[in-house]
């Protein structure tokens, strides 16, 4: 029989076809293995996110468990960051550079209208002084000041207990001490700091505010100064105050007290600016020796200051707030009450009806509107 044979040209296409179907179906089977496998994987996604979901319980799903979690870490830095913030505040003492000054005038102001505080500004006059003060070691006041009377006295005791007295006087100047002092409306009323007794009045070491810009540190007992203590009483001057004597800057007694008065040894002094001097006028500067109920008693050495700043010393004796004098009368009809230290033959005069109750008026003062009220 004479059958067709198939040569080899005949058998290539064929090979090539069955190769290529043999290669698709190969590929088939990689691509179908492929996608049961990323099937299996997103089986098992959705099992361990569907765990993470609400549990039958009520309980919170994952991400929002993250989420609280996050927050409350959140909250934690917040705090914290608050807390250093307090801590690193800028306290209203602390002076201010220029370029804020103005800004933190205006916020403090706002500050303190919205939680209802006094705030006092600080004016240009004040500013400077603040700058002189820090001299002493007192922290001047910056734009907006808001302390309490205890806080204020306070820091006014730290400086006098540690006999820093000219920074007690740079203090008194402050606005906000001025106006402490300003709020007592009668001599006799007192803010205090300090020790008290089991009635809760002042007994021990304080300190008190008085009208007039006046003040006391020292002891006290039941109330009444007793003791060894300094009363001090600062000037300031108004543009309108056109009768006060300038030249006076301070007025202070140092010694012994006795129910509320200046009795025993002391020391009393005038600060005095001889520059605003009248000419012609002498001051008394320092008076040292005993006092009874504020006035001079006994031996009393005095110093005194003229207007060109020239100190002349001088002894004499007084009873009761009236010097003895000396024979004769001046021209003025005024009589001699002391001798000179160096010139016993040289005296002050003084006029007769002034020869009275020479002491410490002010502070006297002060006990009588006390007992009047």
């Amino acid at each position: 029989m004479d059958g067709h044979k198939l040569n080899k040209k005949e058998l290539v296409p064929i090979i090539a076809l069955l190769v290529f179907i043999v290669v698709i179906l190969i590929l088939c089977a990689i691509s179908a293995g492929r996608d049961a496998g990323t099937g299996e994987d997103k089986a098992v996604m959705q099992e361990e996110s569907g765990s993470a979901e609400e549990s039958p319980d009520g309980g919170q799903t994952g991400t929002e468990a993250e989420g609280e979690s996050d927050a409350a870490s959140s909250d934690g830095e917040t705090e914290a960051a608050s807390e250093e913030g307090t801590l690193t505040e800028v306290k209203e003492t602390i002076e201010l550079d220029e370029d804020v000054r103005a800004e933190s005038a205006a916020a403090g102001s706002s500050a303190a209208e919205q939680e209802g505080v006094s705030a006092q500004k600080i004016d240009p006059v004040l500013e400077e002084e603040s700058k002189r003060v820090s001299d002493n070691g007192v922290s001047g006041n910056s734009v907006v000041v808001k302390k309490t009377n205890v806080e204020m006295l306070a820091e006014m005791m730290d400086y006098w207990s540690k006999g820093n007295v000219e920074a007690v006087e740079d203090l008194s100047g402050l606005s906000h001490y001025r106006a402490m002092s300003a709020s007592l409306q009668r001599p006799s009323y007192f803010y205090y700091y300090g020790d008290r007794n089991e009635a809760g009045r002042p007994d021990g070491t304080g300190i008190a505010v008085y009208g007039e810009d006046q003040y006391y540190y020292g002891q006290w007992s039941d109330g009444v100064r007793s003791g060894e203590g300094t009363w001090l009483k600062m000037y300031y001057y108004s543009a309108s105050d056109t009768e006060a004597d300038r030249a006076l800057i301070s007025h202070s007694y140092n010694g012994s007290w006795q129910n509320n008065l200046p009795n025993g040894e002391g020391h009393e002094q005038y600060g005095i600016d001889t520059d605003l001097a009248q000419a012609g006028s002498r001051y008394w500067q320092n008076v040292i020796g005993t006092f009874q109920n504020g006035l001079y008693n006994g031996e009393m050495y005095i110093v005194t200051e003229d207007a060109d700043g020239n100190l002349q010393e001088w002894y004499g004796n007084a009873s009761q707030g009236v010097f003895e004098t000396f024979e004769g009368r001046d021209q003025e009809g005024r009589v001699p009450i002391c001798q000179g230290a160096q010139k016993p033959d040289s005296h002050l005069w003084i006029r007769p009806l002034d020869n009275m109750d020479l002491g410490l008026t002010e502070i006297r003062e002060q006990v009588t509107a006390r007992s009047g009220s």
